[in-house]
C-alpha cells in the first residue's frame, strides 16, 4: 500500500527507497513469526528469539544443513547463504533480504 501510495505521488522509486521498503516489510515478518532479532553474525544469520515445533525443527534440519538450535537462548544460527554450493559468494543487499524472507516464511510462519 505504501509502495504504491509512493509510487504514484513519485513515480519510480529510488534504489534507497526501495531497499528501504523491503527492509520494513522483512522487520514485519520476522515480528508476526515472533522473531525480534535478525542479525548476520560472521558466516551465520542469527535468529533471536526463535521458539520451534517439533516439526519446524526437522523441517529446518532438513532445508538448511549446518544450523545449530540454541534452545536455551531461544536462538538459531543459519548458515549464510551462498550464490552456490561450491565455491559460491555470500548473498548481499536484496539477494539476502528475499532470502531471509523466504527462510522466516518457510520455516517460522504459522
Amino acid at each position: 500500500a505504501v509502495r504504491e501510495e509512493l509510487t504514484d505521488r513519485y513515480g519510480k522509486l529510488p534504489e534507497p527507497v526501495e531497499n528501504l521498503l523491503l527492509v520494513a516489510g522483512l522487520r514485519m515478518l520476522a515480528r508476526a513469526c515472533g522473531v525480534g532479532e535478525v542479525v548476520l553474525q560472521g558466516n551465520n544469520i542469527r535468529f533471536a528469539p526463535a521458539e520451534l515445533r517439533e516439526s519446524q525443527e526437522l523441517r529446518l534440519k532438513r532445508l538448511y544443513p549446518g544450523t545449530v538450535i540454541k534452545p536455551a537462548a531461544h536462538q538459531l544460527l543459519v548458515p549464510r547463504p551462498k550464490t552456490a554450493k561450491v565455491g559460491g559468494k555470500p548473498l548481499v543487499g536484496r539477494e539476502l533480504l528475499g532470502w531471509t524472507g523466504e527462510f522466516l516464511a518457510t520455516i517460522l510462519g504459522s
